[in-house]
């Protein structure tokens, strides 16, 4: 057993402390708190520990609500206040942006719902119990609710034993309606009560093994004024209250001039709230699905001026004659890949709209991109409250 003070949290929300001059991150401690821990694994460059004891305590730690949060390890600061976990998270990102020389401007845009956000969440059944896995382990957090999830989704949770299952992966979709999509994969028989299912719950549809079983494999979300009709295997923001504030700034830098490309598009709610006020929209998607979701929300909002490109961005990108003078990017935490980003220095658009949830990727990115690009400022969004992730946005003009 080691006895260390934590100096500080990396990205991934983990105490940062040193063994032996190596350096050695340790989940569940909060900055100055002086603990002792146990080394639960030794590599080349870095060690990992747990907490054993806190020996002395953080006056900014308090009570976590949650009975689950020292095993599941889902939310990284539920031992804080809200605002103080927010007040962390910006210090995460200035330390990233001063280790690697950027002088950005951080606006931090709080969640108003920093409970019950979640409308979407995915569960482990084992021996017929519920949960979460552990992090990096295999290990069942067995729970009946998550704080963070969506009201209607903890009580969908308390009755999960309708499904009749005994070891599967359930993922839970919940809409502006308080309607839930049901997405089973099992290697099990179809047990599922839908009878009494759909008099408990509003139901817009179960989807076992890929094969909807019951009304339909999508359902219809609300944001602001736009309706938007979801795949159950498509990508949508998890966070319906962030998701608004996020198209209300993505209007502020749209103009009616503006040809937009928007990359990793899914189903079409970028491109479609920069249509509503640009001269062109070309939305770029690889998921089929997603795509005929995009082509179907353009039409349940009244939007003529989108083109639709299925495939890879990088190839995909190569399609567009007209001139594009901006670029919406909302990529995966891997960030941009080496042939996209070559394609966007390619066309050098005007402006660059960046929307991430990884720091280090989008760091990265703008390292690369600032040789033709000014940014002064990026807005860091609560999307994942509690947790260590961070939505920004950050707006890029050609020098």
């Amino acid at each position: 057993m080691k006895r260390v003070t934590i100096e500080k949290l990396d990205n991934l929300g983990r105490g940062i402390a040193y063994v032996d001059e190596k350096i050695c991150f340790i989940p569940a401690c909060l900055p100055k708190e002086v603990v002792d821990i146990e080394l639960t694994s030794v590599h080349k460059n870095y060690l990992e520990g747990k907490v054993v004891n806190i020996v002395k305590t953080s006056e900014k730690r308090i009570k976590e609500l949650c009975p689950y949060f020292n095993e599941c390890g889902g939310c990284s600061f539920l031992n804080l206040t809200y605002l103080d976990s927010l007040n962390i998270k910006k210090e995460i990102y200035e330390d990233l942006l001063k280790k690697n020389k950027l002088a950005v401007n951080l606006e931090i845009v709080s969640n108003i719902n920093d409970f019950n956000y979640r409308n979407k969440v995915s569960l482990k059944i084992e021996n017929s119990l519920v949960g979460y896995y552990q992090s990096k382990t295999n290990n069942l957090v067995a729970i009946n609710e998550c704080l963070v999830a969506n009201k209607e989704i903890n009580r969908f949770i308390k009755k999960i034993y309708l499904l009749n299952l005994t070891k599967a992966l359930v993922t839970i979709r919940c809409n502006y309606l308080n309607e839930l999509l049901i997405v089973i994969n099992t290697k099990e028989k179809c047990n599922c009560d839908i009878a009494k299912l759909t008099k408990e719950f509003k139901i817009a549809g179960i989807i076992f093994n890929d094969k909807c079983i019951y009304q339909n494999n999508y359902f219809y979300e609300k944001v602001n004024d736009l309706l938007f009709k979801v795949s159950y295997n498509s990508f949508f923001q998890i966070n319906p209250y962030i998701t608004s504030k996020l198209f209300e700034y993505l209007k502020q830098f749209i103009t009616k001039d503006d040809v937009v490309a928007d990359l990793y598009s899914g189903v079409g709610t970028l491109s479609i709230v920069a249509a509503k006020k640009a001269r062109r929209v070309y939305s770029l998607e690889i998921n089929k699905n997603a795509v005929l979701d995009g082509l179907e929300n353009s039409r349940l909002n009244k939007v003529d001026n989108i083109t639709f490109f299925k495939g890879n961005v990088n190839q995909t990108i190569l399609n567009i004659k007209e001139k594009v003078n901006t670029i919406i990017i909302d990529p995966p935490r891997s960030g941009l890949d080496k042939k996209t980003m070559n394609s966007i220095l390619n066309i050098k658009p005007q402006k660059i709209i960046y929307i991430s949830c990884n720091p280090q990727t989008l760091i990265r990115d703008l390292l690369i991109l600032k040789e033709f690009y000014t940014f002064d400022a990026i807005k860091l969004l609560d999307m994942f409250s509690y947790s260590y992730h961070i939505e920004s946005l950050c707006v890029l003009n050609l020098k």
